[in-house]
């Protein structure tokens, strides 16, 4: 029985090879047919003549064959400058040409690594090799660059505490919330330049990178010109959404605040597209140094200002707000200026208006990204007016703001492996000369083992960290009222890594609006169950449980079930890459 099936099975992949073969071109054919020592000589030799016309893939019962673009990149790896993190990427599309290659000289009929015929790749699970490297390289720069900021906001969260004062460190909360979520809701060119950056910069055409890294500060600028206007005449507004009653003692002490970030919207803005276009050529190592030095500048400011010294007067919590506004600026000027030393863009296209059609496509794709951090904010500022609410002392507010804090540092960790996904997706999905879709599919799904994984060790710390609570705050009832939203953030950690992850995946497929309506059902979600829980503070740190199952929901489901990397439906995205790469090289031609 076991010899007669595996004869059908043979013949069955036989037929099917040869039926393909012969759609496509007679060297496919030869090449899989020929016995096995001279496939194993046409491979190693990566010859066009063998492998097909370019960007042919061939698959027929989970068989894959090596593309001749796949053969390009062996013969002709790409690497700018000898840059480290290039060459691991170019070592990593090698690897998946190799295992692909060894398929062919075996006959195998499995799944090899990079291949998506299943709800996982092969090699999803992280192994020590070429990707994961990669990987690596890119992560921790980034991890580091993500976790300078909230290490930042934990000394401002320090020194504010230092005053001894729980309204100062509600005030400083509530306040920075409202920034926060009006400067994520507003600055949605960001999001969009990075991928729009990296499909750019895949191509290999630097004129139009520095078009697109101009029109993206250019309407950045624009747009946070609108944002410091709105922030700075309605801030009295803004804070009482959060609950801060106005003439209180804390809106005494918030208004200045916002006051004083919302006059800085423009260098914050113009500075995150400059993170993104460095992250989309895969640049990590430079937004990393900028954002060290700047913050750094924060921290030596943050208790000059806060405490005031010899001529500088004490300025409490809005002495924090100028230190920052200040590192914004000066980090700002360190993009633009490097953007411009190092040919990424030119001056004439940061000051020039984009055309209809990009600014149709950016404002297509920030439509999606503004209307997921309006939902995203909303359950922010729901939260924070829960809180707000439920304790006029302010106890509950500030041990919030410690535990927000806390729970920030490793989120943010989870972002940055989110962020590689809109980096490598763009750029593995529009070039079968780097791997195609199948090739993007063994990386998002070894994204999301990295992700489980990260989120994993972060549980751990962040619990280990809860006796060190009292750094943020000598009073002991703050102290004791945190330790239980730590507790639950620690666990939510792991769940996190799956759904930033997925939500990066999303990203970097451009798929904004439905990540978007995926946000307002997970918010919708939040609120009711803010309704019912939200009279604790343990409660309404529970209510981010429901927030992240249904944002795991619909990532998942894009990922697994409709997107254009899930099983049923990446040989169409195959097919449309192989023809959109087919025309090009016939009007070339």
């Amino acid at each position: 029985g076991l010899a007669r099936t595996v004869v059908l099975t043979f013949i069955q992949n036989a037929a099917a090879r040869a039926m393909m073969s012969t759609m496509a071109s007679p060297g496919v054919f030869s090449a899989r047919c020929a016995p096995a020592p001279a496939r194993a000589r046409a491979a190693c030799a990566a010859s066009r003549r063998v492998l097909g016309p370019p960007g042919l893939v061939v698959r027929a019962r989970g068989l894959t064959s090596m593309s001749s673009r796949d053969a390009g990149a062996v013969a002709r790896p790409r690497a700018r400058g000898g840059c480290e993190i290039n060459a691991l990427a170019s070592e990593a599309a090698r690897g998946a040409v190799r295992a692909r290659a060894a398929a062919m000289d075996m006959g195998e009929s499995e799944t090899v690594a990079g291949d998506a015929v299943g709800w996982l790749s092969a090699d999803c699970r992280p192994r020590n090799d070429a990707l994961d490297k990669l990987i690596l390289a890119l992560f921790i720069p980034a991890m580091l660059n993500f976790l300078i900021i909230p290490l930042v906001g934990a000394v401002d969260v320090f020194w504010v505490g230092r005053l001894e004062d729980a309204v100062s460190l509600a005030a400083q909360g509530a306040a920075n919330q409202v920034f926060q979520s009006a400067f994520w809701i507003i600055s949605f060119i960001p999001s969009v330049v990075a991928p729009v950056v990296a499909k750019a910069a895949a191509g290999g055409n630097k004129e139009e990178l520095s078009k697109k890294i101009g029109e993206g500060i250019f309407c950045a600028a624009v747009v946070g010109a609108m944002g410091m206007i709105f922030m700075y005449t309605m801030r009295e507004r803004c804070l009482g959404v959060v609950g801060v009653v106005a003439g209180s003692s804390t809106a005494a002490q918030a208004a200045p605040y916002v006051g004083f970030r919302a006059l800085t919207f423009i260098p914050a803005i113009v500075s995150t597209v400059g993170f993104a276009a460095f992250r989309g050529t895969l640049d990590v190592m430079t937004p990393m140094k900028i954002t060290l030095a700047s913050q750094m500048m924060n921290v030596v400011l943050d208790p000059l200002l806060i405490f005031g010294f010899g001529a500088v007067k004490a300025m409490g919590v809005a002495g924090a707000a100028i230190a920052t506004s200040i590192s914004e600026v000066f980090s700002s000027a360190l993009y633009v200026s490097l953007l411009v030393k190092r040919n990424l863009v030119k001056l004439g296209d940061m000051v020039r208006p984009p055309s209809w059609k990009a600014l149709g496509t950016l404002l297509v794709g920030g439509a999606g990204v503004q209307l997921r951090a309006v939902a995203q904010n909303i359950t922010f500022l729901a939260v924070m007016r829960a809180i707000l609410t439920m304790d006029e002392t302010g106890t509950a507010a500030a041990a919030h703001t410690i535990s927000s804090q806390v729970f920030q540092l490793g989120v943010i960790a989870i972002l940055a492996l989110s962020t590689i996904a809109t980096i490598l997706i763009p750029q593995r999905m529009n070039s079968m000369e780097k791997g195609g879709p199948l090739e993007a599919k063994r990386i998002a799904d070894r994204l999301l083992f990295w992700g489980v994984g990260i989120g994993l060790i972060l549980a751990v710390m962040q619990a280990g960290a809860i006796p060190f609570i009292g750094v943020f705050s000598s009073l002991s009832e703050v102290q004791e009222q945190a330790k239980m939203p730590c507790l639950i953030g620690a666990a939510l950690q792991p769940l996190n890594g799956i759904v930033f992850v997925g939500e990066g995946l999303m990203q970097g497929h451009q798929a904004f609006l439905r990540l978007a309506g995926g946000m307002f059902v997970s918010t919708g979600a939040m609120l009711i169950a803010l309704h019912f829980y939200g009279n604790s503070l343990a409660g309404v740190w529970f209510c981010f449980t429901v927030f992240n199952t249904f944002r795991l929901f619909f990532g998942m489901r894009h990922h697994f079930f409709d997107g254009p990397l899930a099983p049923r439906n990446i040989d169409a995205t195959v097919a449309k890459l192989q023809a959109t790469e087919a025309e090009k090289e016939n009007k070339s031609s």
